[in-house]
């Protein structure tokens, strides 16, 4: 690899090349410098250019940074070079899955969800599955795969889960990847904690789990004792009930500055993960923009859509604020441009199309961004309905002076069927009929009532 991340006592981490190195140091790398790997966090040993020696098959090589051979944490790092395996890019990806606890009010039990992924590849893949008839099997039951696709509300219940997905879940060959493939977990499923204490989404193999974030894990009651043993946190939440004794759903955490942190990452790499401190999403700095879904929805109509290299250099020059712009083809008329800001040339961006939303990375060693490519306002900016009035409020009557520009609104809003039309006159400093003070905000007022 070309890059990593350089730690010197006494100084500001930083990202360096492998040829800065090479003409700072003149060969002569101090023994308190150490490298890390940007994408999985793991040490990296550097190594000098060589030149080709003469011989046949001997070749040049640039200076570069390498992980330790056979490093069973950084095996799973997409920039190991191990010379064995699959090109994860050419493998369908792992069908979604959900952790949800049970409606039961203040019920601690949980359930697993299965859903489908998406990816048209440029083809109407509803259509498609349509005319294919196209199903999946779970547990000998056939869903049809275009209602899945077609609605994201639609998931299949697993009943009775284990850990072993591939036998009892079928998808045709030719529709893998697109919808995805049944992925076995090895003693232990992982999810993200998206839904707060109702769940989250699962971690597909090699995925990383970030220091100081909580995930819940779904394990063996025999586990729990060696979850609390390799975690800072590991507290039970919840169950899943199943024919063979229930599973345990388990909260756990791994703190930042953790001195438990070898265990924890030898236990999640024995189970196909990696454990970083790294937060690689590239940084959304342009336009102002809402997050609905993990997607950006620009709040400027006709802006590029730039993001930002998650590795910023604090002992650095100022960055050079040269875009790197990208035209992303597709059938929606003036389409928004995306730009990279502080990224090597995205010579390699990968980009999808879903509907009117773009999914991107300026290279493989990233994560994919989701922002949406239309021009329309964002959905997430619609009003919520207006707040029922307290028993203690009344409404409120008053003769107060209409601001100039108020006529107009109060023609234009005073409709039975407009639900925001007391929120809008809380925007004139008129009164509210619902009993809500002009202070109130709209987004206190959403926020309430999402």
């Amino acid at each position: 690899m070309d890059t990593a991340r350089q730690f010197i006592p006494m100084t500001p981490v930083r990202m360096v090349t492998a040829e800065e190195v090479a003409r700072k140091f003149q060969g002569d790398i101090p023994a308190v410098a150490r490298f890390h790997c940007p994408s999985c966090d793991r040490p990296v040993h550097f190594h000098h250019a060589t030149s080709a020696s003469g011989k046949p098959g001997s070749r040049s090589v640039r200076a570069h940074f390498r992980h330790a051979k056979n490093d069973p944490v950084a095996r799973f790092c997409e920039r190991y070079q191990a010379g064995i395996g699959a090109d994860p890019r050419t493998e369908p990806p792992a069908l979604p899955m959900f952790l949800r606890r049970n409606r039961d009010r203040g019920s601690s039990m949980f359930h697993l969800e299965l859903s489908v992924r998406r990816r048209s590849f440029g083809h109407d893949l509803e259509t498609e599955l349509r005319e294919d008839h196209a199903t999946i099997t779970v547990d000998g039951v056939l869903y049809d795969l275009a209602e899945l696709v077609a609605d994201r509300k639609h998931t299949i219940h697993l009943a009775n889960p284990t850990f072993r997905l591939t036998h009892r879940i079928t998808v045709p060959e030719q529709w893998q990847r697109n919808v995805g493939v049944p992925e076995n977990g090895e003693r232990v499923f992982l999810f993200t904690t998206e839904f707060g204490a109702h769940g989250g989404r699962r971690l597909t193999f090699g995925a990383a789990v970030k220091s100081g974030f909580d995930y819940y894990a779904v394990v063996q009651p025999t586990a729990l004792q060696t979850l609390r043993k390799v975690f800072d946190v590991a507290k039970t939440v919840g169950e899943i009930e199943t024919t063979r004794g229930n599973l345990l759903v388990v909260r756990i955490v791994t703190f930042w500055n953790s001195l438990n942190r070898q265990n924890a990452e030898y236990w999640l790499a024995e189970h196909n993960f990696r454990l970083t401190s790294l937060d690689l999403d590239p940084v959304p700095v342009w336009p102002p923009q809402l997050r609905s879904n993990g997607i950006d929805e620009p709040l400027f109509s006709h802006s590029p859509q730039i993001y930002q290299t998650p590795f910023i250099q604090s002992d650095a020059a100022p960055m050079a604020a040269t875009l790197d712009m990208h035209a992303i083809p597709h059938a929606l008329p003036h389409s928004r441009l995306a730009a990279f800001l502080g990224f090597a040339p995205a010579r390699r961006l990968s980009s999808q199309i879903e509907g009117s939303c773009c999914f991107l990375r300026a290279s493989r060693y990233l994560p994919w961004s989701a922002y949406m490519l239309s021009h329309d306002r964002p959905m997430g900016l619609a009003l919520a309905e207006p707040p029922e009035p307290s028993p203690l409020e009344s409404p409120m009557e008053t003769n107060s002076i209409v601001p100039p520009s108020a006529p107009i609104l109060q023609q234009v809003l005073r409709q039975a069927t407009n639900k925001h039309y007391d929120i809008a006159l809380a925007r004139t400093n008129l009164p509210a009929h619902h009993g809500t003070p002009p202070s109130v905000s709209i987004a206190r007022i959403r926020s309430a009532h999402r």
